[in-house]
């Protein structure tokens, strides 16, 4: 009698413990779902978990077809929460229920990526005005530059030169061509100055004037008062009681024959 009650008390626990797994069992549910972007391409690798729960429940990845399956979950509504690296973050609700799983579908929004800001400044020994940049760089010589062409807004380039040192401009009638000298060095003569060489966008400019040219139509102004000042680029026979050199923002001036009259 006694071997048969040692016997049917393990056999009625282990009954009762299986219907105690098989009812929290019963009171769980399944998500099942997918993950697609807005152009309905199927998402991998997007972590779904439950909000306000995680730790309790496993989160879920989608896989190479973009689905994902959630179970163990309790009765109820409850609240998913799917996140990929480029896509903004998307929370749903779902009412779990014995039985049947449930299906959710998650669409994520692509997400624009801030690049830092870059600085991209053009190289000023480049260009038509690569020559004048790299010169002014060197220290030799005077220069006028387009911002301080539009500072000083001068009526005439001859207007614009006598802020230089050591040029001087001969003053004419208004409207008549200004002559403009230089004061030349020490070293070369005992004339006290003489007319000066002129060049438009790099080329010789003979006989011409420094206006021929409005000061708005001038990107820069070289000015050498004397022939020890003069770079190689400019340094001719005809060019030894200084020189100035004029850069037009217009590409045809260089080509125009100076005003002689």
């Amino acid at each position: 009698m006694f071997r048969a009650k040692s016997i049917v008390a393990p056999v009625v626990s282990a009954l009762l413990l299986s219907s105690a797994v098989a009812g929290a069992q019963a009171r769980t549910g399944v998500v099942v779902g997918s993950v697609r972007d807005s152009a309905g391409q199927r998402l991998n690798q997007t972590v779904i978990h439950l909000v306000g729960l995680e730790g309790r429940v496993s989160p879920a990845t989608s896989d190479d077809s973009g689905s994902f399956r959630l179970s163990g979950l309790e009765l109820g509504r409850i609240r998913l929460f799917a996140r990929r690296i480029g896509y903004a973050p998307e929370t749903l609700s779902v009412v779990v229920v014995q039985g049947e799983p449930k299906r959710v579908d998650f669409v994520l929004a692509v997400v624009p990526v801030e690049l830092q800001a870059a600085l991209v400044t053009a190289d000023p020994t480049r260009g038509k005005m690569g020559p004048f940049n790299t010169r002014r760089a060197r220290g030799v010589g005077s220069f006028v530059t387009r911002s301080e062409i539009e500072k000083r807004q001068a009526n005439s380039v001859s207007e614009l030169l006598r802020y230089i040192p050591g040029v001087g401009v001969v003053q004419r009638m208004a409207g008549e061509p200004q002559p403009v000298r230089m004061q030349r060095s020490a070293s070369s003569s005992a004339q006290s100055n003489c007319t000066v060489s002129m060049y438009v966008d790099g080329q010789p400019y003979p006989n011409g004037n420094v206006d021929d040219f409005p000061p708005l139509s001038i990107e820069g102004i070289e000015v050498y008062k004397s022939a020890s000042e003069i770079p190689a680029d400019f340094r001719t026979r005809d060019a030894m009681c200084g020189l100035i050199a004029i850069w037009t923002r217009d590409p045809d001036a260089a080509k125009r024959k100076p005003n002689l009259n």
